[in-house]
């Protein structure tokens, strides 16, 4: 995706090549437009980035877009990264709000169900889902490929609630929809995902 060309990564054979023994000397290098530095903060975080865009694209080789876009962003904006929240943290929340915005365009229309009743499936808590992950007995691959097969209305919803820690506020804005579309899409994609487990992973 981003090969030495793609970075420029033919330096002059004369003139010292900057250190770039620390991350915050990764960052600084990149501000100054720095290839090399560029190159290394990609390598370092392309892998979990591209797990981050695959949980909201409808499928790889569009994580793989999103995965591009979003680092075109990371190396645009880098000099308005303050250091308030860790890089990571920072670049996963840009790869987000990249993934979501490739899938608006490259989707006609994104239907979200309004629901009425929330109840019907019971409240909005996660929990059972999540500590679903600490038991001996569930793969954490094995959840993320069950939370894969959720339509993409629910599987946003429940990625930006369950594991970006989103507020149904937050959700609302991010997907222009109203926080009781949130709400509702939330409950519907924790009941799928109850049956879901309970139908391949026999627990529940």
């Amino acid at each position: 995706m981003f090969d030495d060309a793609t970075f420029g990564c033919f330096h002059r054979l004369m003139g010292k090549e900057r250190n770039l023994a620390s991350e915050q000397d990764i960052i600084s290098a990149c501000i100054d437009n720095d290839s090399r530095a560029q190159k290394i903060l990609f390598e370092n975080y392309a892998p979990k980035m591209l797990g981050v865009c695959a949980r909201y694209c409808s499928n790889m080789e569009d994580a793989k877009d999103a995965l591009h876009e979003g680092f075109i962003k990371v190396f645009q904006r880098i000099e308005k990264f303050k250091g308030t929240s860790t890089l990571e943290t920072w670049m996963t929340r840009l790869m987000i709000n990249t993934s979501i915005d490739h899938f608006k365009k490259s989707t006609k229309y994104l239907h979200f169900e309004e629901a009425e009743k929330v109840h019907e499936y019971g409240n909005d808590d996660t929990s059972y889902i999540l500590t679903l992950e600490d038991d001996d007995e569930v793969k954490l691959s094995d959840l993320r490929k069950i939370i894969a097969q959720l339509p993409d209305g629910y599987r946003m919803v429940f990625n930006l609630y369950a594991i970006e820690g989103y507020s149904h506020n937050e959700i609302a804005k991010e997907l222009n929809i109203s926080t009781g579309t949130s709400k509702s899409q939330l409950a519907r994609a924790r009941a799928m995902l109850k049956k879901l487990v309970k139908e391949q992973l026999n627990i529940g």
